[in-house]
């Protein structure tokens, strides 16, 4: 007899399994269908792992300032094995969390490769064969994975992707990063800091781009600080084995003997072998077309996160997953998506939401922008992190706020305060009139919202 659900949701990232996890607390009876580990990419192999190595690297990195601390301590050392083993630790217990929470809900996981038949069937192909099940509603969630071009040499083991970067026991003792967007600059952050001999190869003439220019600016400064080593312009297009090395063969015609290369250029989208084509759903781009309800051209069918945005992030999916689930267990929901911060951990940290600086100039004339530096910052200056800002900008006329930057510690953190005004149109002045507490880092939005305002309070107008 075939299994009958309200909602299947294929895919546990952090959109599928939010969006099962919902659906389930609007009482629709609920399965989730996952070929790989619970969590996907992000909890497994992406930002859980990743920040927790960052994270290591960062108070690694701080020993070398500790002497304006009045602080000695001598040749401190880092154990790779046990940082890898600690880092495991870290993502298993989530993933743990996650499967209690998906059992508590009372629902049902499906080991196996899920196919849609129609806009009603599925085929779920696993280690016990194939079953099929019907539902009312399903939520396409497959996410990405880092593609492996046939011109490098995989089967050494010396060119890995960032899932074996966050799952290998051992360190690299050097590497080489194809790839200079926020993915490669935030793995050049961290082997730096660890002592580690990194290069860094982009194709393109700017270290992360396509976001805003101070963002832009502040993280090639740090990792040139952190004697990164930093090749524009140029690519990998060969690399060659050696008996403890790997040479990457560049387009200049330059050569670089490394431990690894490290892929960090791009993702591929889980959209093969579903079933799209033959139901007829729409893709634009690439991607899964959806609307703001998460639908797809066909009714019940619902697709979230990386298949259906080009902004690969996390907390993206899991708005999405929230939005389709309610819209498929027929609780009306919606979000355009147009206010989506976005944080680059690189040391000091970046965050952005909204429109960068150039855009905002584009569509606004009126475009007013005001800075408040961290070095003016009581809590930076306690802190010794001084190198960072904030930065509003807003239309001079309304005081609508249409964008904003903020660098340095705990700015991904910080820059919700912006992220929130934005969403509900609180004006420039009203962020102002908010009491923000001392000392903190959070306070210099206050900080820069009476800079824009005309009135600044620990800085020269």
């Amino acid at each position: 007899m075939m299994e009958k659900y309200d909602v299947v949701v294929i895919g546990s990232g952090p959109g599928g399994y939010v969006a099962a996890l919902r659906a389930a607390l609007r009482g629709a009876k609920t399965c989730c269908i996952e070929k790989g580990l619970l969590g996907g990419t992000c909890l497994n192999v992406g930002c859980i792992p990743t920040k927790a190595l960052l994270h290591a690297s960062e108070i690694f990195w701080q020993f070398s300032k500790l002497k304006q601390f009045g602080i000695s301590i001598e040749n401190p050392q880092i154990d790779t094995r046990e940082l890898m083993k600690r880092t495991a630790r870290v993502v298993s217990g989530l993933r743990k969390g996650v499967e209690f929470l998906l059992k508590k809900r009372n629902i049902e996981v499906i080991a196996g490769h899920g196919r849609l038949i129609s806009k009603d069937t599925l085929e779920v192909t696993g280690e016990k064969g194939a079953q099929k099940i019907q539902t009312k509603a399903i939520i396409i969630a497959t996410g990405s994975r880092p593609p492996r071009p046939d011109y490098l040499p995989w089967e050494s083991g010396r060119v890995i992707t960032t899932d074996e970067a966050c799952t290998n026991e051992e360190l690299p003792k050097s590497i080489l990063i194809r790839g200079g967007g926020v993915i490669g600059c935030e793995f050049a952050t961290m082997y730096s800091e660890l002592g580690i001999p990194t290069t860094v190869v982009k194709k393109y003439q700017t270290i992360a781009s396509g976001i805003d220019h101070d963002i832009e600016k502040a993280v090639f400064s740090s990792l040139k600080r952190k004697k990164v080593n930093l090749i524009f312009g140029t690519s990998v297009v060969s690399a060659t084995v050696g008996d403890n090395s790997i040479t990457a063969h560049l387009e200049d015609g330059r050569e670089i003997e490394v431990d690894k290369i490290l892929l960090c250029s791009g993702r591929r989208l889980n959209v093969e072998n579903l079933g799209l084509e033959e139901l007829g759903i729409e893709m634009e781009n690439g991607h899964i077309k959806v609307d703001d309800q998460c639908r797809t051209n066909i009714e019940g069918i619902y697709a979230i996160g990386d298949v259906a945005e080009y902004r690969q992030l996390a907390h993206l999916a899991s708005r999405m997953g929230i939005v389709a689930a309610d819209n498929a267990a027929g609780h009306p929901a919606s979000d355009d998506r147009s206010v989506v911060p976005y944080g680059i951990f690189t040391h000091p940290e970046a965050a952005t939401v909204g429109l960068t600086e150039q855009s905002a100039r584009e569509k606004c004339p009126d475009l007013k922008v005001a800075r408040f530096p961290y070095m003016a910052s009581g809590k930076a200056q306690a802190c010794g992190e001084t190198q960072g800002m904030i930065k509003i900008m807003a239309d001079e006329k309304s005081g609508q706020i249409l964008g904003g930057v903020v660098i340095g510690p705990h700015a991904t953190d910080v820059i919700q305060e912006i992220t929130l005004a934005l969403r509900h149109k609180i004006t420039v002045e009203q962020l102002a009139h908010a009491i923000h507490p001392h000392p903190t880092f959070v306070e210099a939005v206050g900080e820069a919202a009476e800079a824009w305002t005309g009135s600044p309070i620990h800085i020269l107008g």
